[in-house]
């Protein structure tokens, strides 16, 4: 039997060979599935500002990109900026994990997302042989929003109800995917950060997870894949290993109702069921910390996050399995 070695141990190699094998023809099936087919891939700060992390990240990418998978990359970048603001001297308020932007913070925010965070991507992108392009949805007319009006809202431990003016954050009213298609078609991979812009050209800021919803729909896009810093939708937010392989919106609006679903998770798992109800077939929602949860999620069928999707999906990811 021949055998692998690798520093001071070996391995045969036959075991390596079967294993490979077995994954190779999972994979086989999606891979013919998804060649030119479009995946908006969406991750926050905390993926980009660990350069091991960003890279392995970057290198399932190329992966993808080298089997004629078009990507668009929509990327936040919440810790960074906080950090800046910090060392700025600017108070970061949120509500119910929303960010107050006043003028101070947003000029924290453009320097960030669409300065550092959006280079940063790009550079490790390079890194792994793939050509990426950035972008804000100011560029092209991408996003066109609306200032956010003053929203209400309840405390839960009080009762009480407050106004809050959520200030420079925008609402999106329309998205013109012409820019991304271009670079689409030029197989270039667009990477944008979350800013967008009304008529009148004020930059506002925007949430990460509604861009990238909204982009998928417009597109539209096949496959939706949202990172988070859990590993999906969990049936007990203690107990990692009580993730729903899959799910459906109709459940995931029944678990919403019934509070099981809160905190940071709501405007994801929201994100994920605005995208296939504008037409994308399953939206992934998977751990950014998992080394190569993307490939794992796109070419197993279990994966290693929580797919969302609708009846009709259902029924068709249903007979996948055999």
């Amino acid at each position: 039997m021949g055998f692998l070695f690798c520093a001071t141990f070996r391995v045969p190699i036959q075991e390596f060979v079967v294993e490979d094998l077995s994954l190779l023809k999972q994979a086989l099936p999606y891979i013919k599935r998804y060649r030119n087919k479009i995946f908006v891939i969406k991750f926050g700060g905390e993926v980009v500002c660990d350069t091991k992390r960003m890279d392995n990240l970057a290198a399932d990418i190329s992966l993808l990109y080298e089997l004629n998978v078009r990507m668009v990359i929509i990327h936040g970048g919440g810790p960074q900026a906080t950090e800046l603001a910090g060392r700025l001297g600017i108070e970061t308020e949120k509500v119910e994990g929303r960010r107050i932007t006043d003028d101070r913070m947003l000029e924290v925010a453009k320097m960030v997302f669409a300065g550092k965070i959006s280079t940063d991507i790009l550079s490790a992108l390079r890194r792994n042989d793939t050509p990426g392009i950035g972008l804000s949805g100011v560029d092209g007319n991408l996003i066109d929003a609306v200032r956010r009006p003053p929203q209400t809202y309840v405390d839960e431990a009080t009762g009480e109800s407050k106004q809050v003016d959520f200030q420079n954050v925008g609402d999106i009213r329309n998205v013109n995917t012409d820019v991304l298609r271009v670079l689409l078609e030029n197989r270039f991979v667009p990477v944008v950060a979350s800013l967008g812009a009304d008529q009148n050209g004020r930059v506002l800021n925007i949430n990460a997870d509604t861009i990238a919803a909204e982009i998928a729909g417009a597109l539209p896009a096949e496959k939706l894949c949202l990172f988070s810093n859990v590993n999906g939708i969990l049936r007990d937010v203690n107990d990692p290993t009580s993730r729903y392989s899959y799910i459906t919106v109709d459940a995931v609006e029944d678990l919403i109702r019934k509070k099981a679903i809160s905190g940071g998770m709501i405007p994801k798992v929201k994100a994920a069921m605005r995208a296939v109800r504008k037409g994308v077939k399953r939206v992934h929602i998977m751990s950014g910390l998992e080394e190569n949860a993307l490939l794992y999620e796109v070419f197993t069928v279990k994966g290693l996050g929580t797919m969302v999707l609708d009846q009709q999906e259902e029924a068709e990811y249903l007979e996948e399995q055999g």
